[in-house]
């Protein structure tokens, strides 16, 4: 009874103990002296031990980017860094492997890559070498052992290895000089209910907990944060900067597990971002909030049709060349469409039924024109338009609230039931064999509400239990219990890779990389496809790459760090492939690829 009573006072302490946990696993099994091992191996799983532990830290990391203490932490876990500099990514696989001089600055979902799969069942571990005064863009990869001199700029989503000279501009695959009166400006720090059973208890809290949470962060964000100015400039340190966009991605990241109560696409989302300033139209699906409420929300306009898929990042802020950040307006269009991945600068203005594509940088520069379709970094216009838009109803479901509300409630009730006559261990088995019975039993449920709780039940295995299981073979062994066929020797990172398990086959010895992804499905001008997606043996995926749905890959196809497979392509035997959308790359060029990258 006793210890029940101390319960409450070992929370706040909870964060560091994770944090000090990974900093002594980190001093024990550091990945310095690791070049190169064969995979499975004693050195691999030394590896996949801390990675797994960074991974569940990431929540606490969150609320200290971008500071000094997020710097100590990393010093401590062996990284090599100035205090002077701002990191904002937790995407980091090996942190001991990170040497950052002063003053740079790393962006948010930055990609930093020691990691590397040979061809030959082996991987390598590589350092990541920035210098001082470099700005790192948003969604930037940076993999395969790079050496980045001073002074360099790298634009959003591009991909960077090797050695990279001293004042550079990186563009996606261009690289271009700074000129001589052109230099990046210094980046300086900145500073109970008794009535009713314990389990039932716990559920209604944790829901009400939710709710009260979003309303909290709503709070704070209308009074405390406010609304910005079109066009105004923020310096570093600055008051205004700490207090509109520091401060705001304090708070959405603290509330970010309370914004998980409503679903995707829910009705709530537009009515939420009118309340804080956005001119939202009618019909404007969203499939997340989270990059919504990141930026500045009065400076948003949504016209009728719009629609946001899932993993688009509207980029709060762009920093200048004289170190400080600009925000500005984004307007989308009637019935523009955001797909998967694609990244929105301020500036960005679209006309009517424009379609920005997978993994699309969008920026001010960007002109369109009515049904123009947008894909690559920066984006580009393709010779092609989509399809005259139907006039049939869209397949986005729209679940309302209370709903939420109950499905999220009865599915916490079942999840503390499992674990609480389970136990750990039995819990994780009884709540593995549930959600993967149920998706295989998918087609014969007709309740909708029966399908959000399933989906919740599904939501939790992936942030409970998925986690410890991602680059290893139990992981392979849960997606073919969900019903993909995979074969031997493949190496996935995370549950997300994959989706619409039962349409896709992977074959032998295929390699995942961090945030890669296989979509078996597609919601093309809001209408919902499905088509099934093969991988041959020996295909080694890179970081940030995506294959989309109808898609199949012959074998030894090695897909480069940022690359989009477009859907029902089918890539040749034997074949290397880099870019958005994707190009075959010959001999020549993937040797002197690999020369610039050595």
């Amino acid at each position: 009874m006793i210890i029940h009573q101390w319960y409450p006072l070992l929370f706040p302490i909870l964060p560091a103990f994770h944090l000090l946990f990974y900093v002594i696993c980190s001093r024990l099994f550091s990945p310095c002296y690791i070049k190169s091992d064969n995979l499975f191996s004693w050195n691999y799983y030394r590896w996949w031990f801390l990675d797994r532990l960074w991974n569940n830290n990431i929540f606490w990391l969150k609320h200290i980017l971008g500071t000094p203490l997020y710097n100590y932490y990393l010093r401590l876990c062996g990284a090599r860094i100035s205090l002077n500099t701002h990191i904002y990514t937790t995407i980091i696989d090996a942190p001991s492997l990170l040497e950052i001089d002063d003053g740079s600055w790393i962006a948010n979902e930055t990609y930093l890559n020691c990691l590397y799969f040979n061809d030959d069942n082996t991987f390598k571990l590589s350092p990541i070498i920035i210098g001082s005064n470099c700005s790192i863009g948003t969604r930037s990869v940076l993999f395969d052992g790079i050496d980045m001199q001073n002074n360099i700029m790298v634009q959003p989503m591009s991909s960077v290895t090797g050695f990279v000279g001293s004042e550079t501009i990186v563009d996606g695959e261009e690289h271009q000089f700074l000129s001589s009166n052109i230099s990046i400006m210094q980046i300086y720090k900145v500073c109970s209910v008794r009535q009713i059973p314990l389990l039932f208890s716990i559920a209604f809290c944790w829901t009400l907990w939710s709710i009260i949470g979003c309303f909290i962060s709503l709070l704070l964000l209308k009074v405390i944060v406010g609304p910005c100015a079109a066009g105004e400039i923020y310096p570093i340190a600055s008051r205004l900067y700490l207090q509109k966009t520091w401060l705001r991605q304090l708070i959405v990241s603290s509330f970010h597990h309370a914004w998980l109560l409503p679903t995707g696409y829910d009705y709530l989302y537009p009515y939420v971002l009118r309340w804080l300033g956005a001119h939202i139209e009618e019909n404007v699906k969203l499939a997340q909030i989270d990059t919504f409420l990141l930026c500045p929300t009065n400076l948003l306009k949504l016209k009728t049709g719009a629609t946001a898929f899932g993993g688009v990042l509207i980029v709060p802020t762009e920093l200048t060349l004289s170190g400080h950040h600009h925000v500005d307006q984004i307007i989308l269009g009637s019935h523009t469409n955001l797909a998967n991945g694609c990244s929105i600068l301020p500036g960005s203005c679209f006309e009517y039924e424009t379609m920005i594509g997978n993994l699309t940088r969008v920026s001010r520069e960007t002109n369109s024109k009515d049904g123009e379709v947008f894909i690559g970094v920066p984006a580009r216009i393709m010779p092609f338009q989509m399809p005259v838009r139907s006039k049939v109803q869209d397949q986005i479901e729209v679940i309302p609230f209370w709903r939420t509300c109950l499905s999220h409630y009865v599915s916490k009730c079942l999840l503390l039931c499992i674990y609480s006559f389970g136990g750990l261990v039995g819990g994780s088995i009884i709540h593995t064999m549930l959600v993967c019975g149920l998706y295989r039993c998918r087609s014969y449920i007709r309740y909708q509400i029966i399908e959000q709780m399933i989906a919740r039940m599904s939501q939790d295995h992936k942030q409970f239990i998925c986690p410890f299981l991602g680059n290893t073979q139990w992981l392979i062994r849960l997606f073919r219990a969900y019903g993909a066929l995979i074969g031997e020797n493949t190496i996935i990172l995370d549950i997300s890779s994959i989706t619409d398990y039962h349409l896709m086959t992977i074959e032998d010895d295929v390699r995942f990389n961090v945030r890669t992804q296989i979509q078996g499905h597609s919601f093309e001008q809001r209408i919902f496809k499905l088509a099934p997606v093969s991988i041959g043996n020996l295909c080694v995926l890179m970081s940030g790459s995506i294959v989309m749905a109808g898609c199949k890959l012959m074998g030894n196809n090695r897909l480069y760090p940022m690359t989009l497979i477009m859907k029902n392509d089918q890539l040749s035997l034997n074949t290397h492939w880099k870019g958005i959308p994707a190009r075959k790359l010959f001999r020549q060029m993937i040797c002197s690829y690999i020369r610039l990258t050595r």
